[in-house]
């Protein structure tokens, strides 16, 4: 889309305007057959009693309405996206209106009131962008009596800082079915999307599926998909804390990454009589635990997590802890006070430091069978959690930790772990794309799997990915076809032999691989 000069505006209901921001509908009212081909969406505050709502509105788009709406100021007028005009389409039957209301966000009621006090109704389809920022104009509201006609601007904007609410593509599907006044393709769908603006606020998960379902009706582009998880705030700070000369905050933070990561913690509750116990223990030895006195007061692992296998930890970012074995040491009597030998012999031991360790400590690491992780590490198994959420399978994490090599070279075999997991999710995004390119090659609506296999074998060495074999790819695409995952659909072959069960699949969504806040170079 090239820049071009804003010099007019449509006026339009407010809510109207909410419902094409949201996607849920692509046209607006008009006055005449001709219209500019680029103008402003203009807010006109309409009456807006429950009744009336009740009267204009469907009850699926009342239900994702704020409880509460800013109201506008006296003088300024607030934009937020501009329209690129389509076509004018005339209706005037009056048993079109109840598959127009589908279409849209008004009721047939409200549809029917119009017709008849204007004799026809002048639609046009709206490709709307939406701008970074909301724009204030020296304008004073306009009444109702303005909805449909067009107002000068005091000066000419741009339309360069701007996003389509939804992509070229399905502007022109969804054009195409109001032309033919097509019904919905999923009204099932559409009503559990507007079932889920009620919850979707309260969690990650009720979130994604709306995004996923606004994509996949059309609503939306791919990109709003992406989900942002607040988590990453502060898992993106792991790194430079654990750099840090802030130990205790450190450790706060690594506990907050293993809950992210979906181990269960002995929390202080319980840990108050492990505590005594050692306090005890402490108390009775001739030597000590600790060599301070408040030290054998305050005993504590730095992490202890007992489910869904038991994980003890320590955290450092002092040169000096980590320059003789004592802080290895530490962790392994600390240990020992903890669990009984057989759990502590089955536990995961993990200390995370910055710090390089010293031969001793190193050989100390290596014979106790303790990892050594860096905060960048812990950053990236973290990162990769909350952009793919149950990416990080911790059974699976289990005999990586609990299995040579340990040490400073323990680091290196958990990136390798998370490299092969960004590895798979390449993969299943690359056969997701295969699909998605079959069926438009084709024109077909499911693709098999033949067909993939040999589209993902002619790119994949380009794309750095291994070779798989038709079995693998096959087991992939069902995978990826599962009601739980949603990235494809799935329909028997009718074709396939006999003696030879297969399906097709079709397209649904995009996998789309986030890249980690640290460069290659940090870890």
């Amino acid at each position: 889309m090239g820049v071009n000069s804003l010099t007019v505006g449509l006026c339009v209901p407010a809510l109207d305007i909410m419902a094409l921001l949201q996607g849920r509908m692509i046209v607006a009212m008009s006055q005449t057959l001709r219209n500019p081909l680029q103008f402003l969406l203009c807010p006109v505050q309409t009456p807006e009693s429950s009744a009336q709502l009740a009267e204009h509105y469907r009850p699926s788009f009342l239900r994702g309405l704020p409880p509460t709406r800013l109201k506008p100021k006296s003088d300024v007028m607030t934009v937020q996206a501009w329209a690129q005009f389509g076509t004018c389409r005339i209706y005037h039957r009056s048993h079109d209106l109840e598959l127009l209301s589908q279409l849209t966000v008004w009721t047939p009621g409200h549809l029917r009131e119009l017709l008849k006090m204007q004799q026809k109704l002048f639609l046009m389809s709206l490709q709307v962008y939406r701008f970074d920022q909301p724009i204030h104009l020296p304008i004073r509201p306009v009444g109702s009596e303005r909805v449909g006609q067009y107002i000068q601007l005091p000066t000419p904007l741009s339309n360069r800082e701007s996003l389509g609410v939804i992509n070229s593509t399905a502007f022109i599907e969804r054009q195409q079915q109001l032309f033919d006044l097509s019904p919905p393709l999923h009204p099932e769908l559409e009503a559990l999307q507007s079932e889920l603006v009620t919850v979707r606020e309260s969690g990650f998960g009720g979130m994604s599926l709306d995004r996923d379902l606004r994509y996949f009706l059309g609503w939306s582009r791919f990109e709003e998909t992406r989900l942002y998880d607040s988590d990453l705030v502060w898992v993106r700070t792991l790194a430079q804390l654990g750099r840090s000369d802030d130990g205790v905050r450190f450790a706060q933070m690594a506990n907050q990454s293993l809950d992210k990561l979906g181990f269960r913690h002995v929390y202080d509750d319980a840990l108050s009589g492990l505590e005594h116990r050692l306090t005890i223990q402490s108390d009775s030895s001739s030597a000590g635990l600790l060599a301070s006195e408040e030290d054998v007061k305050t005993p504590r692992l730095d992490i202890y997590c007992d489910a869904p296998y038991r994980l003890i930890g320590s955290c450092s970012v002092s040169y000096a802890d980590m320059g003789s074995p004592a802080v290895i040491d530490r962790l392994i009597q600390l240990g020992h006070a903890y669990l009984d030998l057989p759990d502590f012999a089955q536990a995961v031991k993990v200390i995370f430091t910055a710090q390089p360790l010293t031969d001793s400590a190193e050989n100390a690491a290596i014979k106790n069978g303790v990892n050594v992780m860096r905060p960048e590490t812990l950053q990236r198994l973290t990162e990769l959690q909350a952009q793919h959420p149950g990416s990080i399978d911790l059974i699976k994490l289990k005999p990586c930790l609990r299995s040579a090599p340990f040490g400073e070279e323990a680091d290196v075999k958990v990136n390798q772990f998370i490299d092969d997991i960004l590895q798979q999710l390449k993969i299943r995004a690359s056969l997701i794309l295969a699909v998605k390119d079959c069926l438009k090659n084709t024109g077909e609506e499911s693709v098999g799997t033949d067909a993939v296999f040999f589209l993902y074998s002619a790119s994949a060495e380009q794309l750095g990915l291994p070779q798989l074999t038709r079995l693998e790819v096959q087991e992939t695409l069902i995978e990826m076809s599962s009601p739980l995952a949603g990235y494809l659909g799935r329909v028997e072959d009718p074709d396939a032999l006999a003696n030879r069960r297969s399906h097709r699949y079709y397209f649904l969504r995009e996998l789309h691989i986030e890249h980690s806040s640290l460069t290659v170079e940090t870890y």
